[in-house]
């Protein structure tokens, strides 16, 4: 890690020089929405699903800054009220001349609430984010954030059993509950073209149009990632090289604790069909620097053509190759499908002879719309997605190899075996906003002792009817229905930090003939919210 971070110091120094600035995006869905309404609006082609979004590429076609302006009416203070312009417009401290663009902000979540069942929660971050562009043509940024909270029953159970609070880091469990942890950010990105944008980071990146991805979300830990985007003709193409932590060896943690570490390989090809029509190729391989215990790094895989690593795979290649392809439709001028197609492994001979429940059928798909502006109404919002994903999905048959990072899913926090539907609404008036969700899944459990395809930390090949079995289904094993209902309030004070009082109401329920439970609580706070964290699992 410290030979990771001063790489990333020397090329900062060594770019600087070249007068730079291509900054990204916050990841924040409630962010982004915007933007994406305003992309909608203006029916042009643009590739949406890689994100975080790159500030120059996103504001050639709706210029950001006048659509955060206008959208929550942002009209500028009197010059000499500095305590307003600061408070809901401005970042604190900032440096705009001579080419030179800085920013500096304080990053904080004050919130606490109850759970009606059990008794107090709470998050108390603080943090700090450093930012800023040297020219035309290079932008750096790094975040910090220590973190001291208290979660719900079901949440606390999940940072006992995995030791990670659910997509942010390590967790330090306190004797009375509360949990210690801190999240790092930062990258530098540099443009030398109009053609090629690269990043070195750690970080989080998200591909595909809906809630959910099935091909690479943020809901994990950051990790150091090196990223090449091109654009060219109506295509966009995202090579992303990442290093992961594997912890299938056990997860025990102490201030000298090195966790063996892994390797993964994207390729994100998106191409603009037609005005309307985006379709997106992916691919991505995960190995260890051991794989199998018998050779080092698979520099094959550095490759950057996409599907050539199938090949590799192809010819006893012994790691963990997955591939897709997606899509996203504009219909009307309103309206927006997509969806994701992803196979790990599939046995063609088998499908043929009607025997889909070969054990290593192992695909997810996702299907999605979006309804911006619904009956005409400006800034309501609806959207419906479903997931659905058979058993030992993202699984492999060494468990180090498993498309996971730091004991989490890299793709849905369900793992596999699954199904699940999302219904999102969203309404914005002025810096009002108020929202609704509900989740509902159910999945097939394990019992003590037995693996029938939702815990992808498993192999494979110990599946519970054995290796090359047949006869699995989705939902097999103990079935499990889970609900997740949500709704929130806010109020945004300053769009430059998305800092926003926010109030919320969250009940989750989840029946099987083992167990059954039913929580329910709401929360207060004030927050600086830049990032995705899922609770709804």
């Amino acid at each position: 890690m410290r030979k990771f971070y001063f790489l990333l110091f020397v090329l900062c120094i060594a770019f600087i020089g070249t007068n730079a600035q291509q900054n990204t995006l916050y990841l924040n869905k409630d962010y982004n929405l915007i933007l994406e309404r305003e992309i909608q609006k203006a029916n042009k082609p643009v590739h949406t699903a890689a994100k975080p979004y790159l500030f120059s590429t996103l504001d050639s076609i709706i210029h950001i800054d006048s659509v955060v302006k206008s959208y929550f009416n942002t009209a500028p203070h009197p010059a000499g009220n500095l305590f307003l312009r600061k408070l809901t417009q401005e970042h604190l401290f900032s440096v705009n001349q001579a080419g030179i663009r800085l920013f500096v902000d304080p990053l904080f979540d004050f919130s606490f609430g109850k759970e009606l069942s059990a008794g107090n929660i709470y998050t108390n971050t603080r943090g700090i984010q450093l930012g800023g562009d040297i020219g035309p043509k290079f932008s750096f940024y790094t975040a910090f954030y220590e973190n001291w909270a208290k979660f719900p029953g079901y949440v606390h159970q999940y940072i006992k059993n995995r030791k990670v609070v659910p997509g942010q880091s390590i967790a330090r469990i306190n004797p009375s509950g509360a949990i210690d942890f801190g999240v790092p950010y930062g990258y530098i990105s540099y443009t030398p073209n109009q053609y090629f944008n690269f990043q070195l980071g750690q970080g989080k990146n998200f591909f595909g149009d809906g809630y959910r991805s099935m091909f690479l979300s943020d809901g994990i830990y950051t990790y150091p990632y090196f990223k090449i985007t091109t654009n060219f003709w109506k295509i966009q193409y995202t090579n992303l090289w990442a290093q992961f932590l594997d912890s299938s060896e056990g997860f025990k943690f102490n201030n000298t604790t090195t966790f063996p570490k892994k390797y993964a390989s994207y390729q994100f090809l998106s191409l603009q069909a037609t005005k309307r029509l985006n379709i997106n190729l992916f691919q991505s391989i995960v190995w260890s620097a051991d794989s199998a215990g018998k050779r080092g790094i698979e520099w094959a895989y550095i490759n950057p053509i996409i599907y050539f690593n199938t090949l590799n795979f192809n010819m006893g290649s012994p790691d963990n190759s997955l591939m897709g392809i997606g899509f996203n439709y504009k219909l009307m001028k309103s309206h927006k499908l997509y969806g994701q197609l992803i196979i790990d492994d599939f046995n063609l001979s088998k499908l043929a002879s009607q025997q889909a429940t070969y054990f290593q059928e192992k695909y997810a798909y996702q299907l999605g719309w979006k309804y911006f502006d619904v009956l005409s109404i400006p800034n309501l919002y609806f959207q419906a997605e479903f997931n659905r994903s058979r058993p030992y999905v993202y699984a492999h048959k060494v468990p180090k190899l498993s498309y996971s990072h730091l004991n989490e899913p890299i793709a849905h926090p369900l793992g596999a075996n699954f199904n699940e539907f999302i219904l999102i609404g969203n309404y914005k008036i002025n810096r009002f906003s108020f929202s609704a969700q509900l989740n509902k899944a159910n999945y097939g459990a394990d019992s003590t002792g037995t693996h029938w395809g939702k815990n992808i930390f498993l192999s494979d090949y110990a599946s519970e009817k054995g290796e090359f079995s047949f006869g699995n289904t989705t939902g097999q094993g103990i079935m499990t229905n889970l609900t997740n209902i949500q709704a929130k309030v806010a109020y945004l004070l300053n769009p430059k930090t998305n800092l926003k009082i926010e109030a919320g109401f969250n009940t989750r329920s989840e029946n099987s003939h083992l167990k059954s439970s039913k929580t329910s609580m709401f929360s207060f706070g004030i927050k600086t919210a830049i990032n995705n964290f899922y609770y709804d699992f």
